[in-house]
């Protein structure tokens, strides 16, 4: 860029670009950005408006030095005033410069940074269906590549444009105001400019978007077995895995080259297009020259105004480009944040009693039609304490993440305190739980972090306190740096016992109405198991528990204890109770005591 900066012609010819007709819609979406940051814009503006304008003065003090020195007129004096001007304006020109780059490049990071989070703010309010048909590697890609391309439309490609119009209105009326025929002559390639823009623009956007859907493949890959690392190690199957990454990464490079194709001819078309002008003013102008129509200092006067618009010939492609690319990358984006969430806030405000009723509940999963619960009914009294407990896959999870309305339950089957919770706010019902899932997931923070990553304000002396009582403050303090331990992604340095406790600590620091152990206790021995519990039955007293387990040692506590089998709620009662009616409960009992005998 002349007016801007050079930097920004030399990085130019490695964007890539888009390849359909800009969408008006997502233009406006991207001006809407800019607005919320038009003090800034402004001044940015400005700048680069007035480095523009300065610029134009060079040439004009050239051919005033040109013209003297020919005619023998010029003077030492008048040389060091003329010097002394063009230095003059490139000192203006470096401060100009300096408030656009600062004004306008600050400007497009902080439009990434609130666009990134105002994508991550959103992401959180969508609930677990909408992950369990999105990839981690898309939404990587979204938050990465795709907010940058719109950080690059808002920042360059706003300046370039601006920049470039200003320089070629300008330039043109300048070199108009010179010689007309001459400015006509020179810009006979123009409308060629105009056609290969239209041309390639219909190209470059579908290569753009098959560039960015190949790297979130690549990416969701990479996550994908680097997270199961340890699976892939165990099977020896580093070269199958190799392999595969190879396929993805090869389907990303081959997509960037389709694309580097394109990007690639339309660079050379630009700068033949500039050669063509200059090719024309060497012919014309030099024979005006010769008959004494033109003078020389105005010949290179000329031909520096030519110069200068041979930047917006070429900026005019570039600016499609990193358009195409940033439109494209909003649409993507916009199809995130306009997806709605499907579990939303009911109109009952206030915090209900954790007492729990449950009327006939069916549920299926969205998007498969096999029902998973079949008209399960119960109740649970506040401060009560209930077992769940049934074969693998008879309900259980599935049961408390509708609870919390993790799913959604049809309306009218699951009760909070007499209400139904589809009428109840989100942050109200959830606020009454702490979980603790099957799958444990620890942070990659100290132990004490991990333990108190609920709240802000757990002193250390309670996060002990809740170490002891899950029964794991000993094995910490045995830990090179006791609670400061850094535990490694995923908790993967501790074993799954410990990653388990540690999650109940976790759990119970945010002091829950309601606490569920979704199978919580599966990696641990009975000796310890039945430690913990008894621990949680003295310190909970008066608070209202659910434990799940296939253990039916876990659950022979609770006050009520539900079978559930396929599904269905086939049981249900007391551990006492249900042992008396020897049925499916007695005979899961009976077979877990042989096999703790065996």
């Amino acid at each position: 860029m002349r007016g801007g900066g050079g930097v920004i012609a030399r990085h130019g010819a490695g964007m890539a670009g888009g390849g359909r007709a800009i969408r008006r819609t997502t233009l406006l979406q991207l001006g809407r950005l800019l607005a919320a940051h038009k003090r800034a814009m402004a001044i940015g503006l400005l700048g680069l408006i007035g480095v523009d304008l300065l610029q134009l003065f060079v040439p004009k003090i050239t051919q005033e030095a040109i013209d003297r020195l020919a005619r023998g007129t010029a003077t030492p004096h008048l040389l060091w005033i003329l010097g002394g001007g063009i230095v003059a304006i490139a000192l203006g020109m470096g401060a100009c410069r300096f408030l656009w780059r600062y004004f306008l490049m600050g400007t497009s990071h902080r439009i990434e940074r609130d666009l990134r989070q105002t994508l991550y703010n959103h992401l959180q309010t969508l609930p677990p269906p909408y992950y369990d048909r999105v990839k981690v590697g898309d939404v990587m890609a979204h938050a990465t590549n795709d907010l940058s391309a719109v950080r690059m439309a808002t920042g360059m490609a706003t300046l370039a444009a601006i920049d470039a119009l200003v320089l070629a209105v300008a330039s043109v009326s300048i070199m108009a105001a010179m010689n007309p025929r001459l400015t006509l002559l020179t810009l006979l390639p123009l409308p060629l400019l105009t056609f290969s823009m239209a041309w390639f623009g219909r190209i470059v956007h579908a290569r753009f978007t098959a560039v960015q859907e190949a790297f979130s493949h690549l990416t969701e890959k990479a996550q994908e077995t680097f997270s199961g690392i340890r699976v892939v190690k165990a099977y020896g199957d580093e070269a199958s895995e190799a392999g595969y990454f190879a396929a993805r990464a090869a389907e990303c490079a081959n997509e960037n080259i389709r694309l580097a194709k394109t990007w690639g001819l339309f660079g050379p078309l630009i700068s033949a297009l500039a050669t063509a002008s200059l090719a024309i003013l060497l012919g014309a102008g030099g024979h005006l020259v010769i008959r004494g129509r033109l003078t020389l200092g105005e010949f290179v006067a000329f031909s520096s105004y030519l110069q200068m618009l041979i930047w917006p010939m070429m900026a005019a492609g570039w600016v499609v480009n990193l358009l195409q690319r940033g439109t494209a990358s909003m649409d993507r984006i916009q199809v995130i944040l306009q997806t709605e969430p499907q579990i939303k806030d009911g109109p009952c405000e206030g915090i209900p009693p954790p007492a729990i009723e449950v009327r006939d509940l069916h549920f299926t999963y969205p998007g498969t039609d096999i029902e998973v619960l079949h008209g399960i009914s119960f109740g649970l009294a506040a401060g009560g304490t209930l077992g769940v407990t049934g074969r693998t896959g008879s309900g259980k999870t599935t049961l408390v993440e509708l609870l919390m309305r993790l799913y959604d339950p049809p309306p009218g089957t699951i009760f909070m305190g007499g209400t139904d919770i589809c009428d109840l706010k989100l942050p109200a019902l959830r606020g009454l739980f702490g979980y603790v899932p099957q799958e444990t997931f620890l942070f990659a923070l100290p132990i004490a972090e991990n333990i108190a990553f609920g709240r802000d304000d757990v002193p250390r002396t309670e996060v002990e306190r809740l170490a002891r009582l899950v029964a794991i403050d000993e094995e910490i303090r045995a830990f090179p740096h006791g609670y400061d331990t850094l535990v490694g992604e995923r908790g993967v340095t501790l074993s799954g016992g410990q990653k388990q406790r540690v999650a109940i600590a976790r759990a119970l620091a945010t002091d829950p109405d309601i606490l569920v152990l979704d199978d919580a206790l599966s990696s641990v021995d009975t000796g310890t198991e039945r430690s913990i519990l008894a621990a949680l039955r003295g310190g909970r007293r008066g608070r209202t528990n659910i434990v799940i387990a296939h253990r039916t040692s876990t659950v022979r506590e609770a006050d009520v204890i539900l079978v559930l089998d396929r599904g269905a709620l086939v049981e249900h009662g007391t551990h006492d109770e249900l042992l008396e009616r020897d049925g499916f409960y007695a005979d899961l009992h009976r077979m877990q005591q042989l096999e703790a005998e065996a």
